[in-house]
């Protein structure tokens, strides 16, 4: 791979890079001797860095060249479980540059296309400030091979299938015409104390649309137990996103002149739990949102 006018050799267990000017000054130095590289269909430049599967995860080039540690080289720690399931059979993987994600796909063969699994990435801050990947599931997609580019302002994302079929990603709000199942999941709040039970009034959410959304909220208490009744889902229907001009995802027609902001859904739910989660589902063909933040509104009840 070649990377800042270095070309980097991915050996199965090691790697080496290749600098110099011409056959007079060039070379080769090892980056590392102690861990390689899995699978070729692995390798992407994002971030300004290289990342590729090696046998403790998914690392960096500049993680393992600089830091005499290895261990602190990799970034996927979070989903190792999911890192230990991947067969390496047929890989393939690609980035969608506009929104800073790495996208590493792990098909079987002989398995339906809504079975397929793969990983997403995407570099994020948190909420600490700290810039590093953020991790979900990939359901649904089968290809034998991936790539993207910008054709003009435009990036373009496709991968090819088993079927025989070429297919573009980040278009259209479906999988070829069947709805895809969104699904997130916040952690178990306490709210400061794990002992008091709390009695909801009120979620207050505020996303960001391309479009009409129109998704389920659930409330989850107690990690889920079945000794605590868990209410029926509540409906997110709003309209159209803000139509912003010149945006290129402002589609006249579809997008909502003068709106301000984003929407926020105040919603009033029922239960009472020691811990609550919230949960988003959506799997109507909705065009794709993200979900800011959340407020959640209660009364303190009594001590366990």
């Amino acid at each position: 791979m070649v990377f800042r006018e270095r070309l980097i050799v991915f050996c199965k267990n090691s790697i080496y890079v290749l600098s110099g000017n011409s056959i007079a000054d060039f070379v080769i130095e090892p980056i590392t001797r102690d861990i390689g590289c899995l699978d070729k269909f692995s390798i992407q430049e994002i971030g300004g860095d290289l990342i590729y599967l090696a046998p403790d995860g998914l690392r960096t080039i500049a993680g393992t060249e600089k830091i005499d540690d290895i261990e602190l080289g990799t970034v996927s720690k979070p989903i190792q479980e999911r890192i230990d399931d991947i067969g390496f059979d047929n890989l393939t993987s690609v980035v969608v540059r506009e929104k800073s994600q790495y996208r590493l796909f792990y098909p079987e063969t002989t398995g339906t296309e809504k079975h397929q699994l793969g990983i997403l990435g995407t570099i994020k801050q948190s909420n600490e400030g700290q810039i590093g990947f953020q991790w979900a599931d990939i359901v649904g997609v089968k290809p034998s091979s991936a790539d993207s580019e910008y054709i003009g302002q435009i990036e373009v994302v496709l991968h090819g299938a088993y079927d025989g079929f070429v297919y573009q990603q980040e278009n259209g709000n479906t999988f070829a015409g069947t709805n895809m199942e969104a699904i997130y999941r916040s952690s178990d709040l306490i709210m400061g104390d794990a002992g008091i039970r709390k009695s909801m009034q009120r979620v207050i959410a505020n996303y960001r649309s391309e479009g009409t959304v129109n998704a389920r909220l659930l409330l989850r208490y107690d990690y889920d137990s079945s000794d605590t009744p868990q209410p029926e889902a509540y409906t997110i229907s709003e309209g159209a996103a803000t139509a912003i001009y010149g945006h290129r995802r402002s589609t006249y027609g579809t997008a909502a002149y003068g709106e301000g902001g984003n929407p926020l859904v105040r919603q009033s739910v029922e239960g009472s739990g020691f811990a609550i989660a919230i949960k988003v589902n959506e799997d109507a063909g909705s065009y794709p949102f993200v979900l800011n933040g959340f407020q959640l509104e209660f009364t303190a009840g009594g001590r366990h």
